[in-house]
């Protein structure tokens, strides 16, 4: 039994039955029609998983191409756009790959800033992530990245615990059972670093249990003036920015937790 396999599979099953929102969709077809006037684009959504934000931006009319790391994500993502023609997708690892050019949108979404899976230091790879959204984008192109935006308070509440945490837990379309199991991390406010462990329990359909660890969790959470800063040194200028999917600006010194959208343009 390939147990990879089957634990792989079940996560990519049991992520989309969780992460099936459409009100952050819904806020980027909207603001994308606003900013650019209805006009359609060309589209890139890096890590764009099953495709629940990237299909729907392919179904507004905009020719889209996402890829993807994981290939259990993209059967999904390539299910879903059935019959398209203005969407494709490809199995890519974001920090090695050349991720094309010309763009006019580069989409970074959810979350993704702070999900990213690498060997690379991650803040090196944040920073990865930022220059290769410059340099996919046409010039005059735009980034459009949704992250959730901490301040140190937010961050320890957290990523600070000892105790046991389920993420997700459920059965897949092969009958696997299981949950994803927090055992504990710690978040440092000097180097805004999050460190923990955890691992996932599962119940094969043939009745074998088995435990899939992963490897331990090492995440660096930005500050705003961090992702701004990077988002400069790229060249992406930001136009406009938007705090918790509401037309009002992100604050230089939130004192809490937001959902920060930002808006930028490629100089």
């Amino acid at each position: 039994m390939d147990r990879e396999f089957i634990a792989k599979h079940w996560y990519a099953d049991v992520y989309e039955q969780f992460e099936n929102q459409t009100d952050d969709v819904e806020f980027f077809i909207k603001i994308i029609r606003e900013l650019t006037g209805g006009k359609p684009q060309r589209i890139l959504e890096a890590a764009c998983g099953g495709g629940r934000i990237s299909v729907p931006l392919a179904l507004e009319g905009h020719s889209v191409t996402g890829f993807d790391a994981n290939e259990h994500m993209l059967l999904r993502c390539y299910s879903r756009a059935r019959g398209m023609q203005n969407f494709s997708c490809r199995k890519a690892d974001a920090v090695c790959s050349d991720w094309g050019e010309g763009f006019d949108i580069v989409v970074l979404a959810g979350n993704v800033l702070i999900n990213i899976e690498t060997e690379t230091d991650y803040k090196s790879a944040q920073r990865i992530f930022i220059n290769k959204t410059a340099g996919a984008l046409r010039r005059g192109g735009h980034l459009l990245m949704d992250y959730d935006q901490h301040s140190d308070a937010s961050a320890l509440k957290v990523f600070n615990g000892t105790g046991e945490r389920v993420y997700f837990e459920g059965t897949d379309d092969m009958g696997t059972r299981g949950r994803t199991v927090s055992l504990g991390g710690a978040y440092d406010p000097i180097t805004r670093v999050c460190t923990g462990i955890g691992h996932w329990e599962l119940t094969a359909n043939n009745g074998e249990k088995f435990i899939y660890a992963e490897k331990p969790r090492c995440k660096h959470i930005p500050s705003w003036p961090q992702v701004t800063g990077w988002l400069s040194e790229a060249g992406l200028a930001v136009e406009k920015t938007y705090k918790n999917r509401a037309n009002e600006p992100v604050g230089d010194n939130e004192s809490d937790y937001i959902k920060a959208t930002v808006w930028a343009r490629k100089d």
